[in-house]
């Protein structure tokens, strides 16, 4: 039951990526990553080898540029930079917005099965990170549409670059430098290997996610500030501020928001940090001991020490606790992130929500429906401390009231566990998760 589930595309969230390292690059945030040095040389994997040279590739459609030679530069520059070299070669395709629309709705029900798809609305239902009746599938493609400026496929050998105005510029170069590093990552790091589509994991997934992003990132921000002009930088910056982009991220709900923006910009300061101003072998680390919750990519200190999350068991009889006509649709891990996101949906300040949630040890969270289409959630949550426990209950409680949600959070004093029911049988379910 995936509610926050990370698509076997790999695309680049315009808003997200390309306006943060903009941000980065002029000075208005923090540091970007260190620039690779100019003419350094890259260094190839055990059992590397060059690929072949990339076919021809053609410019936006009537824009009569060949963007062979554009790319290839990219190329070039990227593989010094990232340190990897490709396998095969994969041809761009520039495509405007109406074919990115096209291809996102042909690709949608073949990556969310119906009835993931409607787990996953019903647990954002019941949990007030959606309004009811909600169509996911339309608030998903709706955000992604006005987004997403490139994708990179690694099931289809697929690499695809969306020029929103017809030409060939500063977006879409960035766009292909972050897009190349992805089909690097998959050609000589594997990115099947780590699990990003468990469809019970999405907090894990998310953290995984956000280790390929923030790489990705990491590289089109240092080709970016080697590459481009103060006038390329500006233009940039332009169309990240593109009024429909903006829209699209402005209204899309606060959970899809975030749980897409999370891999960019969390993904990156994670990157950042473990790789310091080394090359990216301690990246390359990484993907061998990938990390296993968005704990781990919000406190890298965490990852570092390798603090695993601690397992959390419900009982297996959750359904028929809840009463006759009772079924349990499946099972997920929510997470620090999405715990957080669902306090601050629940008016909890942001500030006081991440202190709420820093204290997470591991969660776990059943589905249940029932007759007449009810629905209803058993969450069990365990924290490191009994203060931190204490923490997130009374913000709990404060987002149970203001989204006026149908059951309770029960939590003992001196306990580190906090249980949360929702729906009509919240408290047969209470009763079954214990304290």
């Amino acid at each position: 039951m995936p509610i926050a589930r990370a698509p076997c595309r790999l695309p680049l969230r315009l808003a997200a990526a390309v306006l943060g390292a903009t941000l980065a690059a002029t000075g208005c945030g923090t540091q970007g990553p260190t620039t690779a040095p100019s003419g350094a040389t890259p260094s190839v994997t055990p059992g590397g080898t060059a690929g072949p040279p990339t076919p021809a590739a053609s410019g936006p459609p009537g824009s009569g540029v060949d963007s062979s030679a554009v790319y290839a530069s990219i190329r070039a520059d990227v593989i010094a930079i990232r340190g990897l070299q490709p396998s095969k070669a994969v041809d761009p395709v520039t495509i405007d917005a109406t074919q990115l629309r096209s291809n996102l709705e042909s690709e949608f029900d073949t990556e969310n099965p119906p009835a993931q798809l409607k787990a996953s609305e019903d647990l954002l239902i019941a949990l007030g990170l959606l309004p009811a009746g909600a169509s996911l599938k339309q608030i998903t493609l709706d955000f992604q549409a006005g987004q997403v400026a490139g994708y990179y496929s690694p099931e289809k050998d697929e690499l695809f670059v969306v020029s929103r105005s017809g030409q060939l510029g500063a977006a879409e170069l960035v766009t292909y430098a972050h897009e190349f590093t992805h089909q690097l990552q998959d050609q000589r790091i594997d990115l099947g290997k780590l699990g990003i589509d468990v469809p019970d994991q999405s907090d894990r997934s998310l953290a995984r996610l956000a280790v390929v992003e923030g790489d990705a990132v990491s590289v089109q921000t240092a080709w970016m500030l080697a590459n481009l002009d103060s006038e390329q930088l500006g233009e940039l910056l332009a169309s990240a501020l593109d009024p429909k982009a903006l829209a699209a991220l402005q209204n899309a709900p606060a959970f899809v928001r975030e749980t897409a923006l999370f891999p960019y910009q969390d993904g990156v300061a994670f990157v950042t940090r473990l790789k310091g101003s080394a090359d990216y072998a301690a990246i390359d680390a990484v993907y061998a001991a990938p990390p296993d919750s968005t704990e781990q990519i919000l406190h890298p200190e965490k990852y570092l020490a390798r603090e695993q999350p601690i397992q959390v068991s419900l009982p297996a009889n959750l359904a028929s606790v809840a009463g006759a006509g009772w079924s349990e649709a499946g099972r997920d891990t929510l997470g620090e992130l999405i715990l957080r996101i669902w306090l601050t949906a629940g008016g909890v300040p942001a500030a006081q929500a991440k202190i709420a949630t820093a204290g997470w040890g591991g969660d776990r969270v059943a589905l249940l429906r029932g007759p007449g289409g009810a629905t209803g959630l058993g969450i069990q949550t365990t924290w490191d401390t009994a203060t931190d426990a204490d923490e997130f209950a009374a913000a709990a409680t404060t987002a149970f009231a203001a989204l006026a949600l149908a059951g309770s959070v029960q939590h003992a004093a001196g306990s580190s566990t906090v249980s949360i029911a929702i729906g009509p049988t919240s408290a047969q379910l209470l009763a079954a998760l214990g304290d």
